[in-house]
């Protein structure tokens, strides 16, 4: 995951959390507002609505009372259907009524208002017809019993309208904690995003930059073994990834640096013994070749002259490797045909290969139809492999050339070369300075075989290594060349 979608993601939990803390906190806010306002508004409207029905009567029959017991004439009735009925129609229409006074409860209490009202309004009419009805009158005493049964309804109904208001209470401190609670949580949650945030931050920003301080600190002190842990993918990984390579890249400059210098300090000193060397050798070689063509044939003392001449060219052939080890090599590259080259090193080696009982192996089918490399400077190259490998098997062995096209996924094609012998092969401890200019393990080896083909192949862009053979068990010298030198 990039740095940046790191930080969005980081973001991204912090506002949510802070959009939840808000949000519950809103909804807290209206949840409470609308329980409460919902609870008392209802609540005070029904009991106002009842207060008022109490109240109305309560005057109606007072007046009425009042009238017959002073015997007054002129009474005038109160209308009690103006002053009811628009109060039970709200009654009957507020949806909360019927829910807390209960449905039977609500239904018996508007029956009994209505019949209130009917008997004192038939009551108030009687009264404004003879206003001289005593205590004692039979529908004064029904108005009155009426009334009362009403009355007493709507005070049980106002009593348990008031629990109602006891437990709307309740509830409301029940739902004030569980909001409380619930913004705690919030708040802990944003709390724990901005922990996580600071942990994280640490993890991938601050962290990964210590250990690039670190490295360059090392790097720079001369440590350029130093390597850091990749980590993650992201471009501190991607970072430390590059740094790990330069530090690579700088050790491989170094000991490009070293080699060049001992190979110009080495080049020097071989440029000058073979300097030394070649002029008293040719005038031993031309002092040989004069007694030669002096002496009378049959002479016992020519096969000794040809013997000198014979090991003089073989010492100018050991300066001329020996000079050839130690300089920059130039290649001009050329088309040569892939089967000539393998006919070639095959027709060179073969005769060796029978002395020593050895069987040699040359397949170079796989490869393709031409090389564009140089083809002195190659062929010399595998020579070197090749004989190399006679000479460390034993008889009876066997030696195998052969070679193929890497075409590996999400590679660039390559030319792959195997040189494998049943030999002894060569030693771990050995391998890092197998191709280190005059370095060998063979009793009477120069050590300049293995170096001058190492610097052939590296001169034509390509890699030599050395492993064992799975299928012979012994050496296995693999040279990767690129595809361009195939055509």
């Amino acid at each position: 995951m990039k740095l940046l979608q790191k930080f969005a993601l980081l973001l991204s939990l912090l506002g949510v959390s802070v959009v939840l803390s808000l949000g519950f906190a809103a909804w807290s806010v209206q949840t409470v507002s609308q329980e409460v306002s919902s609870a008392y508004g209802d609540l005070t409207f029904i009991l106002e609505q009842l207060d008022r029905i109490k109240q109305t009567f309560e005057h109606a029959l007072a007046a009425i009372n009042n009238a017959n017991d002073e015997g007054e004439t002129g009474f005038v009735p109160i209308p009690l259907g103006d002053q009811i009925d628009p109060v039970l129609t709200q009654l009957e229409h507020t949806p909360g009524f019927a829910r807390r006074a209960g449905e039977g409860t609500s239904q018996l209490l508007l029956t009994l208002v209505h019949e209130c009202e009917v008997t004192v309004g038939q009551y108030q009419a009687a009264t404004k017809e003879s206003p001289d009805l005593g205590p004692g009158n039979e529908m004064r005493r029904e108005a009155q019993a009426r009334f009362e049964a009403m009355h007493s309804l709507i005070e049980r109904v106002q009593a348990q309208l008031l629990r109602d208001v006891e437990i709307s209470l309740d509830y409301g401190r029940d739902l004030r904690d569980m909001l409380l609670r619930i913004i705690v949580a919030s708040l802990a949650l944003s709390v724990l995003v901005a922990l996580l945030a600071l942990i994280l931050v640490r993890r991938w920003v601050l962290a990964p930059i210590g250990e690039l301080r670190q490295a360059t600190g090392e790097i720079a002190a001369g440590n350029l073994d130093y390597r850091l842990q990749v980590r993650s993918a992201d471009e501190f990984g991607q970072l430390s990834g590059e740094v790990n390579h330069m530090a690579e890249m700088v050790v491989a400059a170094q000991q490009r640096l070293v080699e060049r210098e001992r190979l110009a300090a080495i080049g020097e000193l071989v440029r000058r013994l073979a300097h030394n060397l070649r002029n008293p050798l040719a005038g031993i070689r031309g002092l040989a070749e004069l007694t030669l063509d002096e002496l009378p044939s049959g002479s016992e003392l020519s096969e000794n002259q040809s013997r000198i001449v014979k090991a003089v060219d073989r010492f100018e052939k050991w300066l001329a490797d020996l000079l050839r080890s130690t300089t920059p090599m130039s290649v001009h590259p050329e088309s040569i045909r892939s089967a000539e080259l393998c006919a070639s090193l095959e027709a060179s080696h073969a005769p060796l290969a029978q002395a020593r009982k050895i069987t040699l192996q040359i397949d170079g089918a796989a490869l393709p139809e031409t090389l564009h490399v140089d083809p002195a400077q190659i062929e010399h190259a595998l020579v070197a492999l090749i004989s190399n490998a006679i000479e460390a098997t034993p008889e009876g062995g066997t030696v195998r050339l052969f070679a193929r096209v890497d075409s590996a996924a999400g590679s660039s094609p390559v030319i792959e070369i195997r040189v494998e012998d049943s030999g002894p092969g060569v030693p771990p401890e050995v391998v890092s300075r197998i191709f280190i200019p005059h370095f060998t393990t063979k009793r009477e080896g120069t050590g300049i075989g293995l170096a001058v083909a190492h610097n052939v192949i590296a001169s034509h862009g390509g890699r030599i290594r050395v492993e064992r053979s799975s299928d012979l068990g012994g050496a296995a010298f693999i040279v990767t060349l690129p595809a361009g030198a195939g055509e």
